[in-house]
């Protein structure tokens, strides 16, 4: 019995691991595709400018930069003017706020380690002087780190567009 517990644990917790990567990757694979359809709805409509609350895309309180990549909900409260077109969202929920209306039945994510599965952080790209990158990070396997030492998370970035994946072993 305990050469039989010694090897399939292991073995179980390898499954367990592998689940939850092929989990992360079909996320931001939802993620950015939701990004390229609020863009592609952008381009309908012929904006070339950021808009507060993009019309005919999900419950139409998106708001896009100029390139037509989402930044928030509400970000232009009631008057409906972006002061900062590059930063996410109102303050740090504003990633929470994103994950939320660009997923359908996300997972839950929080913006601390309160055993949601995955902790939001919106920050500077590398270099960067605004608050244009969101990080989620997989909490569901025991990660305690923050961002940038995470093991597991998916990040993106409001000024390309793009949505990535990122393991470290």
């Amino acid at each position: 019995m305990a050469v039989l517990a010694a090897v399939a644990i292991p073995k179980f917790i390898n499954f367990r691991e592998d689940a939850e990567i092929s989990r992360v990757k079909a996320i931001a694979a939802a993620y950015q595709e939701a990004v390229g359809f609020v863009q592609i709805r952008y381009q309908i409509l012929g904006l070339s400018e950021h808009m507060a609350d993009i019309p005919g895309y999900a419950d139409n309180s998106i708001d896009v930069n100029p390139s037509g990549f989402p930044i928030g909900i509400d970000k232009g409260g009631p008057n409906k003017i972006i002061k900062n077109t590059k930063n996410i969202g109102q303050q740090d929920k504003g990633c929470v706020e994103l994950w939320k209306i660009l997923l359908n039945a996300p997972p839950s994510v929080s913006l601390k380690d309160d055993g949601k599965d995955f902790t939001a952080y919106r920050h500077k790209a590398d270099g960067g002087s605004d608050k244009s990158q969101c990080t989620y990070v997989l909490r569901t396997l025991g990660d305690t780190q923050n961002r940038k030492n995470a093991d597991i998370s998916i990040n993106y970035d409001s000024e390309t567009g793009r949505v990535t994946t990122l393991f470290k072993d």
